[in-house]
Order: C-alpha cells, then structure tokens, then sequence
C-alpha cells in the first residue's frame, strides 16, 4: 500500500520514466538496423550531385552580421565646470576632538574658513554629540562612528575619496591644535601645477620618523588621494605604530610611492615651529616671514593673536607694494598739455611714429621714399599758424625779446592726441644779443564728430577698364583667363578692354590687326559665360601729336579713355581702372564696392608691386606661381596711381570742371586735348583723374591693398617723358637695396675695368 500511494502522489515522475526507458529502447533497435557495421567501416564520400540537382545556397542578405548595439544617449552636465572637468584649488581638513571643538575649532574656523574653497572637520560621533556641536556656527563636521584615534585619519581619507575627490586639486589636512598661515598656504598652491603629484609636509628634526607630521599639516594632490582611494584597507590593516603621523604617511608612501617632502615657496624652504607652553605673550617675538604653521597651541587666544601678528605684517607689506607702486607712477612723465591723452607706446620699432624736419618752406623724411616736399596748400598754412601762435605766446611772456626766424622745426603726428611740434625759434634782445629757445607745441585733435555715411552693399557690378597696348597679349591673355575663370567668384563684373592703337598700326578688318587673338580670344571666354560676366571691348587709336610719336602712357589718355567710355555706360555705373599686369580677387572688388560711395568717396589702392625678377631672382627661376607679399618680392607703390575706382556721374561732374581741357568724343578729338594742355598758362594743372578728384567735392580713400598685386611690366620704347602727366610702368620699384647693391658688384665684377 505504501508503494502504490508513492505511485500515485508521483504520478507525473513515473511515467516520464516509463517514457524514457521505452524512447532509449526504440532508439537501439533503430541504430542496429542500419548498414553501418561495428567493424570499423567509414561512411562513403559522397559523389557529385546530378546536374539537374539543385545545389543549397544560405541566403545571408540582410542578416546583420554582428549584434547591433544601442547608443548610449549622452546625457550632458547641467554644469560646464563638470563637463570639462574643473574644480575647485583648496580643500582644508581639521581633525579635532570632543574637548577642542568648541575652542580650537572655532577659531580656526574663523581664522581660515575664508581663505580656502571648503574647510570640514572630523571628530568622532560620540564627542560630537557631546560636544553639541549642532549648535556651533562651523562649515560642516563629519562625525565617525569608529572612535577609535588610530584611525580617524583613515576615515578623513575615507570620507574625502568618496565625496571630493573630483571636486578639488589640492587637499591640506591637519590638526586643529596647529595655526596654517592661509596667506602663505594660498601662496604654495598657487604656485603647483595640477598636474603635478604633490606630497609634502614637515619632517620633524627632533623625531626619528620618515614620515610628514599632521600636526604640521600635509598636502596632497588630487593624483596621490587617488591612489590612496584603493589602498585604504592595506592602510588600515597596516596601522601597528602608536603615532598618527608613522600610521597616515606608511599609508600615502604605499599607495604612491612618493615619500614627503618639506614644503618649499618659489625654492625657499618654509618652516614649523612647535611652541612650548601656552603663554600668549610670547607670540609677538616669533618670525612669521616663512613659517607656514605653529603648533600645539592649547588656547584659541593664541590662534588669534597669531593671526593678527601675521596679517598685521601682510598689511604692512600690501601698503608698502601700494607705496612703491605711487612712486613708479609718479616718476612717470605726465601727459603734457594735462588732459590729454599721452603720446602712444609702439609695440615693435616699425610702428614708431617719426619726426619730420621742416623749416618754412619745405619738409623732409614725410616717407621712406621722399627725401623733401615743398609746403604747400593746407599744410604751408598749418606751419604758419603754429609759428605766429608760438611767436604771439613768446612775447607775451618774454616782452624784451624780438623774434628772429625759425631755425628749426619737428612735426609729429599722433593718431591717438593729434600733431605735436618742436620748434627752436632765435630771438633778440634791446642789447642786440641772439637767443634761441625750444618751445614744444601741442595740436590736439578736435571733438569726435559721427558723421553720416551712406548706405554701401557688396551687391553692386563692377566695370572694370582695362588699358591694353599692342604689346600686351600675353598678359591680357593671362588676365582674361584668370577672370573668365573666377568669374562666379567675382559676380557681378563686366570687363571692358580698352585697346589703345598706335598711329600706324593695322586695326579692325585688317589681317594684321594687331589686338586679333585679344579679341579672338575675348570671343571664346565670353562664349562660355553666358549669364554670368562678359567680355567686351572699345577701340581707342592714339595720334601723333606736334609730329611726335603718340603719348601711349599719359594720364591725358585716361581722361580720352573716360570720355569716350561715358557714351557706353549709364551714369550709375561702378567703374574700376586698372592695368592687365594685377592679380585680382574677390575680396579686392568687394572693398571697391565697399571703398566706393557715389557723390561721397572714390576709392585708390595702392598695389603691391612686384620687383624686377632679374635682381629677386638671380641664381634661380622665377616661380610659377601667385605673387606673395614678402618684403624680398616687391612693395607697396605708393607712385602708382593708375587704379582708381569711382561712379561713372561723379566723374562726369568733375570732369565738366576743367576748362583746358576738352571732352573728347571721338579718336581725333585727342589731339586737341593735348594741345589744349599744352598750351593753357594755368598753373598747377591737373595730371591724372585721381588728381582731379582729390580737387573736387569728393573724398579720396587711399590705402594700401594686399588683395591687389601687381607683377612686373615690359618697358615700352616711348620718348622720354615730356609732361607732368607722363608715366611708365616699367617705373615701378626696381628692388630692395641690398638686392640692386648686389646687382652692382656683380656687375662691377664682370667689367673689371
């Protein structure tokens, strides 16, 4: 009966049984029955399959081959001080007792809280609940349930790792029977990089322990408490000495293996002083200059007269810095007129701001380029001025003295306070003696004035004019290359050639039209820019004049050119005058649609222009390449006034003003122009279309253009020049000096004689 109730109560594990011996059974009978002997026989290879079989293929498309994983999202800080990993410099750690806290604690607290970023003490659970010290006014104490001394330093560390280990550079730890100078301590951390692994303290003479003392205080790194973090059970484990200091610095040397080193402030040692007794009246004889802490100290008046001798003599020292600091700046000079503002310091040699030697006629040295100028127009009169002012002042103080001349004169201008002058005037006494005296004169600039200005875009079209000679071609082609090319870059230009034909030369329908393949191959670039820029050109023939060959590089041939080129273009148009020889780019036409204000400004760059290659390059080949702006390749000419920018009415309007000289309205009307010139007696004529613009209404922007470079150009075989408005521009910047010396000496060496 037992056996049948089993049975039944394990109903279900009796017949997986019975279904598992009857399944193994079956299985045997079905193994025995194959063809397979026990004796060792193989399996047959198997042969090849029929053709008309079909062979099994594993379709893997679309199978991802590795487990897809899912991005973490990012989730940011909600500061940016954690993302980037900053922290705060200073965290001060105190260890005090039941029986110190509301004394010592206190006035270390009061004395240094606000110096460091975070100041915590540590004491046990239990005195702190005796203690009461919840009704103290201290930062934060962490109190231990461990109250056992040996080691409460292990659980400072313990508390520290796991709550600011990522919120500070620099850990200091101490007692809190010791006194922490926090001026010289702030001065220490200062001074530590932090990335430097930072373990030092004060070895005391008088023990014969290799450890740092904590009642001395120790600094650590944010690197060392790191390496602290997965040693502290080694550390507990290891705490057999009697003393604190031997127990926490064999803990920081196993976990780093960097034993402690005396603190030290810009390579000068720092001291401790342990003080004996508790008399506060000693404390005023003790030498605070490099000692960094004090200890024991037994009462908290003595915290506080230590920290009032000490920053007594820090206030001493702040006001004797503030007082050297009065008398540097007092010895300076003073901006002299007072109130104004003093004269610039220049940052490299190159910006000094010169002095020009005058007298009353001529001034010299206004450049690198110019040796003399005559004084004239505004300037003539400004000189005059400042002489009959100083003159006027002089005998206004000096009645008895008669002025002379002026023997000198220096002229200064400062951007930042205006022109300053020295001028050495002689006078004369009733004796009929000569005295000189220097007087400084100071012209200030005026009020600050905001002008209106128009309103300019970079959406303008420009229109540039480019002068062609029978001798330009391959320069044109170069040009005209170069734009087609860029042209998307460039929007909204439209190139005109001028094609300048000599007197003799074979022009339109002639087979040896000599600007044939210029026009030839102006047809094929505009051909392939349809919408984005044209190409186009206007024939101008230059006569003889008074017999003589024709005056190809005039400025007069501009003014022919201009007028001739008003017929073609409206009166808005932005014109652009320049030469086949420049490099331009993007940035250069924005600043002409910029520089260019209609009825206000017209705009004259000065190109950078390129030295002659055969003193740049001697002893090599001239470099396939743009032009860069170096002081060995070229320089900025100031002489080359042939690029010009302007509105095609406001040259009208200041064209109308020269009587002397003639519209022109066809290629013969030339020659009148230029005798009209020649023959009028005015005096101080006009000599180029950027002279006339400087006399009319308009504002004349000149500066100096680094986007606009100009290479080196063939001279043309012309007569010499024979007026004020002549040019060549083969005149440009030869070379540096030591580059055209050099080219003498060599020259000099292959004549001997």
């Amino acid at each position: 009966m037992g056996i049948l109730r089993m049975a039944y109560q394990h109903y279900g594990l009796v017949l997986s049984l019975f279904l598992g011996v009857f399944a193994n059974y079956w299985l045997q009978e079905f193994t025995n029955s194959t063809d397979c002997s026990v004796t060792g026989d193989r399996v047959p290879t198997p042969t090849s399959l029929p053709p008309n079989e079909v062979h099994p293929k594993v379709n893997l498309a679309g199978k991802p081959l590795k487990p897809k994983k899912v991005p973490k999202t990012f989730v940011r800080p909600r500061y940016y001080s954690t993302e980037l990993g900053i922290r705060e410099r200073l965290f001060m750690g105190i260890m005090t007792t039941e029986s110190t806290v509301r004394s010592l604690a206190v006035a270390a607290n009061k004395t240094t809280s606000h110096y460091v970023d975070k100041l915590m003490f540590f004491m046990d659970a239990a005195g702190a609940e005796k203690a009461q010290v919840i009704n103290l006014k201290l930062p934060g104490i962490v109190g231990f349930v461990d109250a056992r001394e040996i080691l409460k330093p292990f659980h400072m560390l313990k508390y520290l790792t796991d709550n600011f280990l990522e919120e500070y550079d620099f850990f200091f730890l101490t007692k809190d029977t010791t006194y922490i100078n926090p001026h010289l301590l702030l001065d220490i951390v200062k001074g530590i990089s932090v990335s430097q692994d930072v373990h030092s303290g004060f070895l005391q003479p008088y023990d014969a322990s290799l450890y740092c003392s904590l009642d001395s205080g120790i600094l650590l790194s944010n690197s060392i408490l790191k390496r602290i973090r997965t040693s502290l059970d080694w550390c507990v484990k290891n705490a057999f000495s009697d003393s604190d200091d031997d127990n926490f610095g064999r803990c920081i040397l196993h976990a780093s293996q960097l034993p402690c080193k005396n603190m030290t402030l810009h390579g000068k040692p720092l001291e401790t002083i342990k003080i004996e007794g508790t008399s506060v009246a000693d404390v005023g004889k003790l030498d605070v200059e490099n000692v960094l802490s004090y200890f024991p100290l037994k009462k908290e008046k003595m915290i506080y007269n230590l920290h009032l001798l000490l920053s007594k003599k820090v206030l001493n020292l702040s006001n004797r810095k503030l007082d050297s600091m009065v008398r540097v700046i007092d010895s300076h000079e003073l901006a002299w007129p007072p109130g104004s503002y003093p004269p610039k310091i220049p940052a490299t040699r190159f910006d000094v701001s010169p002095w020009q030697y005058f007298d009353l006629d001529k001034i010299y040295m206004t450049s690198d380029f110019v040796t003399v100028n005559m004084l004239v127009g505004a300037e003539k009169e400004d000189t005059m001025d400042i002489v009959k002012r100083t003159v006027n002042w002089a005998s206004s103080q000096y009645p008895e003295l008669v002025y002379q001349n002026l023997v000198n004169g220096y002229r200064r201008f400062d951007p930042s306070r205006g022109a300053d002058y020295i001028l050495d005037l002689s006078f004369s006494d009733n004796m009929g003696n000569s005295f000189i005296k220097s007087f400084a004169v100071c012209k200030e600039l005026g009020k600050v004035e905001m002008l209106p200005m128009p309103y300019v875009t970079e959406n303008g079209r420009v229109h540039i004019l480019l002068p062609l000679y029978s001798s330009d071609y391959q320069a044109a082609d170069t040009f005209m290359t170069k734009y087609a090319h860029s042209c998307s870059q460039i929007d909204l230009t439209f190139l005109v050639l001028i094609l300048l034909y000599e007197p003799d030369a074979p022009g339109k329908g002639h087979t040896g039209d000599v600007f044939k393949n210029v026009k030839n191959r102006a047809v094929e670039l505009s051909a392939k820019k349809i919408k984005d820029c044209k190409i186009t050109w206007i024939s101008i023939r230059i006569p003889r004049i008074d017999g003589e060959d024709a005056p190809m590089e005039d400025h007069l041939v501009h003014f022919a050119m201009m007028d001739l080129v008003s017929k073609k273009l409206p009166g808005d148009s932005l014109i652009l005058l320049s030469e086949p020889h420049v490099e331009l780019k993007p940035d250069f036409m924005n600043r002409v649609r910029m520089g260019t204000i209609i009825n206000k400004q017209v705009y004259s760059p000065i190109p950078f222009s390129e030295y002659d290659p055969k003193l740049v390059y001697v002893n090599s080949t001239v470099p396939n390449k743009p032009l860069e702006i170096h002081k060995n390749s070229g320089r900025f000419d100031v002489g080359n006034i042939r690029h010009i920018s302007f509105y095609m009415n406001d040259y009208l309007v200041a064209r109308r003003n020269i009587s002397y000289l003639p519209v022109v309205k066809g290629d013969k009307d030339i020659v009148k122009m230029f005798s009209s010139f020649d023959k009028h007696s005015t005096e101080n004529k006009i000599t180029s279309i950027l002279d006339m613009f400087s006399r009319s209404f308009m504002s004349v922007l000149r500066a100096a253009e680094p986007a606009l470079r100009l290479r080196r150009a063939s001279c043309m075989s012309y007569p010499a020049l024979t007026r004020t408005t002549s040019f060549r521009r083969c005149d440009a910047p030869m070379g540096t000096r030591s580059q055209m010396g050099q080219a003498v000496l060599d020259l000099e060496a292959r004549n001997p004689s």
